[in-house]
């Protein structure tokens, strides 16, 4: 089957004002051995403060976990001062750091960068495996070794430098910059001190969809699919919310045990929910399909089978099963079911009164929080219904009786109660247009930073960022980590053991932040 490779891509774009910075920073600087080993040993000195966000921290102020983002803060201060001496800098929640570059066109509206300065933890049990102690920071001249130095203080090293650069030329820029770095983003799911804190302070300064676009952390964004290299922005990512089951029957003896205990009701339960996922569906808005599309037309190495499935009117059925048959494309068009906290028991000899299983979703474009509370409710009803459970789901009361199906009213409980419990509620995000001016400026800047020949397509992003709190400042969001992953032949590393980030990549990053910020300057709708 033969394509005709029609362009889809929009043109390459360079600045055009300031060669001198072109030439000065581009051309010179940013290929200088010592450039590359002064950001190196910025993003290692900032890998060696441990800035860990945990699971259920206490607020900022109560718990004193959180006092080492003091030492991170001064240390951003000392290490670029010129940024701080030129730029607004203010804290928020104590310590979000948001950084301002006032333009002098205020018609134009701002752009957005966004970042984090937290991590996750390395992991007690798991140091021993480390090639270098994981908050060394240690610099080999080809990676920054250590927790943080992927995920995500080289974004953020990374953009403080290219700001650093301009200034350094004596750049003044036309549209106001901001600079928003949360602290939490790593901190669970019930914490928001850091990045709602920062959207709701930009929302009441500057108003609804005030921002032209907003750039945030994602992927390591260039990779190699089809032997063709991809940029992929995520316009959208998936919603998500936690299910709690929790079985309750009554206690005894182990010596004369009932059937099935708690705990063996509760692994009833869990079989149910893993033999029936979510189906799979790819809807129009979903990103996958533009990025099917492209890498149907633009790729040099898809199989032409493949290639069929994706440009044929026909062959829906077909693509469903390439994209179900690996759990990564699967991820990208259904709500995934993770089996992930199972409790329940105390003693060996004590028949456990409570059984537990807490379950994640990472929820599909098509999909809401209702629709998997619906599917809850669904599934195991006729469960507690065949076991004259009591189902309590997400705070209504809908045991049947399950001989004559009439409602119970009087609180007896023949066998136990099944409760369901849904927590940190978040629908699937709103789809950036990638018809849209700013997709087109951020796709010829990458292809005028990574190459004319990258592919740039949308993607989606099957977990969360920080963007959830910035929906109403602007419709255009994209989640990107800018540089090459084919850098690091192992592969992403974040949250595991071994995280580094290679230098040609920080460079790749700082480079990209650069050229955007200025294209961004100079264009208007």
């Amino acid at each position: 089957m033969v394509l005709k490779r029609r362009s889809l891509q929009p043109p390459v774009m360079h600045p055009r004002r300031r060669q001198d910075i072109t030439q000065h920073n581009v051309g010179t600087l940013f290929n200088s051995k010592d450039f590359q080993n002064e950001v190196a040993h910025r993003l290692s000195g900032a890998v060696q403060i441990p800035t860990i966000a945990y699971d259920g921290m206490d607020p900022v102020g109560e718990d004193p976990r959180w006092d080492i983002f003091y030492q991170f803060s001064d240390y951003l201060e000392r290490t670029f001062p010129r940024v701080y001496k030129a730029l607004t800098v203010e804290t928020v929640s104590t310590h979000a750091l948001l950084y301002t570059w006032q333009g002098w066109d205020e018609t134009l509206k701002p752009m957005l960068l966004m970042a984090h300065s937290d991590v996750v933890p390395a992991g007690q049990s798991a140091t021993s495996e480390w090639s270098y102690p994981p908050f060394s920071g240690y610099y080999d001249g080809e990676f920054i070794w250590g927790r943080g130095s992927e995920d995500d203080k080289s974004n953020l090293i990374a953009m403080l430098t290219a700001v650093d650069c301009l200034l350094a030329c004596d750049f003044k820029p036309q549209r106001t910059l901001i600079v928003s770095v949360g602290f939490d983003e790593e901190g669970g799911a019930d914490q928001s001190y850091g990045a709602r804190c920062l959207a709701d302070t930009l929302l009441a300064r500057y108003g609804k969809d005030s921002m032209e676009l907003i750039f945030d952390e994602g992927i390591a964004g260039i990779e190699k699919r089809f032997g063709t290299d991809f940029a992929l922005p995520a316009t959208a990512e998936k919603g998500y919310v936690d299910v709690t089951i929790k079985v309750s029957v009554p206690g005894g003896h182990s010596s004369t045990p009932p059937d099935h205990t708690a705990i063996g009701f509760l692994a009833q339960t869990i079989r149910l929910i893993e033999d029936h996922p979510f189906p799979s569906q790819l809807i129009r808005h979903n990103p996958t399909l533009i990025y099917l599309r492209q890498a149907a037309l633009l790729s040099k190495n898809m199989p032409d089978d493949l290639r069929e499935a994706i440009l044929g009117s026909q062959s829906s059925r077909k693509l469903l099963e390439y994209l179900d048959n690996d759990r990564e494309r699967r991820a990208m068009v259904r709500t995934s079911t993770a089996i992930d906290v199972v409790q329940g028991g105390d003693k060996v000899n004590s028949l456990p009164e409570n059984a537990t299983v807490l379950v994640n979703h990472r929820i599909a474009i098509q999909d809401s929080v209702h629709v998997v509370k619906d599917h809850y409710v669904s599934l195991l009803s006729p469960w507690a219904r065949r076991w004259n459970f009591n189902l309590n789901a997400f705070g209504a009361r809908m045991h049947k009786n399950h001989e004559d199906g009439a409602t119970r009213t009087d609180g007896t409980n023949d066998c136990g109660d099944l409760t369901l419990v849904a927590s940190y509620e978040l629908d699937p995000s709103p789809v950036s247009d990638t018809d849209d001016a700013c997709f087109r400026w951020l796709s010829g800047t990458i292809r005028g930073v990574f190459g004319e020949n990258v592919v740039v397509a949308p993607e989606l992003l099957s977990g969360n960022t920080d963007t959830r709190y910035y929906w109403d400042l602007s419709p255009q969001i994209y989640r990107m980590s800018p540089w090459r992953a084919s850098h690091d032949p192992r592969g992403t590393r974040m949250h595991t053991v071994d995280e580094r980030m290679p230098v040609a990549g920080l460079l790749e990053m700082v480079k990209f932040y650069h050229e955007f910020i200025r294209v961004m300057d100079e264009v208007r709708r």
